[in-house]
């Protein structure tokens, strides 16, 4: 199994020479496998980040200390949190599942930009992309939805894929990995653990035990044919799309709400609003609606309006930052000593440990503005706050609402990115902060 992962890594091109990844431990044996042949593979190149989602208290510390325990013995960084996941997920009126993804990804970015990760490995194998099939066909979804787990997303990559679940359990017993096994993967309330231990064994045994094998093959030709429909998108993209504004006359009538949709999902807009876009058009070409320029469709972030042959897209107003005062006792401050500091600084992204020494309050909470600097964190010299956003690929309407916090005249943190160098924590520090906003 090792030489087979390194090759995997190799073909796919997974990870380059000399990047330093971030290896994504739940505790479980798929997560724990991963690390113990990225240890071997990858050596002082990685790190461990384990969550605690505080969902199965005691089972849920006894995760986390196992991960400690493994990393400790090997020499391996790592990076542990703990979220108030229920917590999180009423805040947000979403489900906890929703709730602990969103929390575990936006960690995960945080840590790649604070210790200049280049790659988080995340441990799903081949029967996860045939479970995720099954989900997304069950729910609803275009041929993207299904054509499984994709090996790489940006800085995320699975090199696990290559594997079946029970290569990797016997891996794992072969090579005494210790792992824990969740309570919750057992409970049928869950649709993929139905899938899981119901449904995909049936489906299995009636093929003649073949059935992961051709799901395998499925999913290859999916994914074929979906990289083939995004190169002819990106053609297409090429030739309609200009300024943020879609030429209609390069678009074909037969496939309109289709290349409608590919075109401005980049935009946040959904399928059912390209669609009724695409039926707009096609009663304008039929003469039974005079009224169609000028007409609009809302994406969350964005706007579509029809100009005779063209579509007009533009950033949807963005309600004004509103400047904050922070004083000393404000209920978003904790003042900590070195001491009380925990053992690990990770944080989420809306939290800051800072040294306070050189702190001048009140802090003021402010929209960044243009030949705004400061010094990142790890960084020796200086950085214009508007390149540093470029380099991080921060979508336009993420930059307008993006806030600094500032003392005196110096930018101490860029919210929820990166603390100025000169305000991290240190050990002769006499006064620290935690920051949560």
């Amino acid at each position: 199994m090792l030489e087979n992962f390194r090759q995997y890594i190799r073909s796919r091109q997974l990870i380059e020479p000399g990047e330093r990844i971030l290896v994504a431990v739940s505790g479980g044996i798929d997560s724990m496998t991963l690390l113990d042949l990225m240890r071997q593979v990858f050596g002082g190149r990685i790190a461990a980040a384990h969550c605690n989602f505080s969902l199965r208290g005691a089972e849920s510390d006894g995760d986390q200390q196992l991960v400690e325990n493994y990393c400790r013995q090997h020499g391996i960084p790592c990076h542990t949190v703990r979220f108030d996941t229920e917590a999180e997920a009423r805040g947000h009126g979403e489900s906890i599942q929703m709730a602990a993804r969103r929390l575990r990804y936006d960690w995960f970015e945080s840590l790649c930009n604070e210790h200049r990760y280049d790659k988080i490995a995340i441990a799903h194998h081949a029967d996860d992309s045939a479970e995720t099939f099954f989900i997304n066909l069950v729910r609803g979804t275009g041929l993207r939805g299904l054509t499984g787990i994709g090996d790489r997303r940006g800085r995320i990559v699975r090199p696990l894929l290559f594997a079946r679940r029970d290569e990797i359990t016997a891996y794992a017993a072969l090579n005494g990995i210790p792992y824990r096994e969740d309570s919750t993967n057992a409970t049928l309330k869950y649709l993929r653990n139905r899938l899981r231990h119901d449904i995909l064994p049936r489906l299995d045994s009636a093929s003649g035990n073949r059935f992961a094998r051709t799901m395998e093959e499925n999913l290859m030709r999916l994914q074929r044919a979906q990289q083939y429909i995004d190169l002819q998108i990106e053609k297409l993209r090429g030739e309609a799309l200009r300024d943020h504004s879609v030429d209609l006359a390069a678009l074909d009538p037969e496939c309109l709400s289709f290349e409608l949709y590919e075109l401005l999902r980049p935009y946040g807009f959904a399928p059912e609003t390209a669609e009724d876009m695409a039926g707009v058009l096609r009663n304008r070409a039929a003469d039974s609606d005079l009224t169609a320029s000028g007409k609009r469709f809302d994406a969350p972030e964005w706007s579509a309006a029809i100009d005779r042959s063209r579509i007009l897209l533009v950033p949807r107003t963005v309600e004004p930052f509103r400047d904050e005062r922070i004083t000393e006792d404000d209920p978003r401050i904790e003042w900590l000593t070195v001491k009380e500091l925990p053992d690990s600084l990770a944080t989420p992204p809306n939290v800051a440990y800072l040294t306070a020494d050189a702190l001048r309050f009140p802090l003021l909470l402010r929209q960044w503005r243009e030949g705004d600097w400061f010094i990142p964190l790890g960084m020796a010299g200086q950085k214009k706050v508007s390149d540093f956003l470029i380099d991080a690929k921060v979508p336009v309407p993420d930059k307008a609402r993006q806030g600094v916090l500032v003392s005196g005249e110096t930018i101490v943190w860029l919210v929820g990115r990166r603390i100025d160098d000169r305000y991290k924590v240190r050990q002769d520090a006499r006064r620290i902060v935690r920051i949560t906003l």
